[in-house]
């Protein structure tokens, strides 16, 4: 008797464990981004936010001014049962230039987080816009609960 309540108790676990992990992948996120521009080694934009994100709600930030569009977007999906958050930047910077980037973070540890980070930049010598022009992010997120 007892060997059948153990046999049914192991089957019974092995069976709710995709269950669990499954709902992990799927669980919102809890992220912080950074962007930083500067123009000529000048910080001329930064940007911080703390934001959760989940697969059935997105988040979205508008924070253009009265001359500048700027957004930032970000999108929770589960590939191969692993949280992926997508991130999309794209700010006015000037008359002359704006700057735009997307990025993906795998969430590998949530309960520990997982971290991603890039730079980029170009040097232009067009007039009013001429220099040194460099980005760069960093991207963490966790498990929110």
């Amino acid at each position: 008797m007892s060997r059948s309540i153990l046999l049914a108790s192991i089957a019974a676990l092995t069976l709710a464990a995709p269950v669990v992990a499954h709902a992990d992948a799927t669980d919102p996120q809890a992220c912080s981004v950074t962007v930083e521009y500067s123009l000529n080694n000048v910080l001329r934009l930064s940007y911080q936010k703390d934001f959760v994100v989940a697969v059935d709600a997105p988040f979205s930030d508008d924070f253009s001014t009265a001359t500048r569009f700027r957004f930032f977007d970000a999108f929770l999906t589960v590939e191969d049962g692993v949280p992926l958050v997508s991130i999309a930047f794209d700010a006015d910077v000037s008359v002359f230039n704006a700057v735009a980037f997307g990025a993906e973070l795998k969430v590998t540890d949530p309960r520990h987080g997982s971290s991603t980070s890039g730079n980029s930049g170009f040097f232009t010598s067009v007039p009013g816009a001429a220099g040194s022009h460099r980005t760069a992010y960093t991207l963490t997120c966790q498990r929110a609960n």
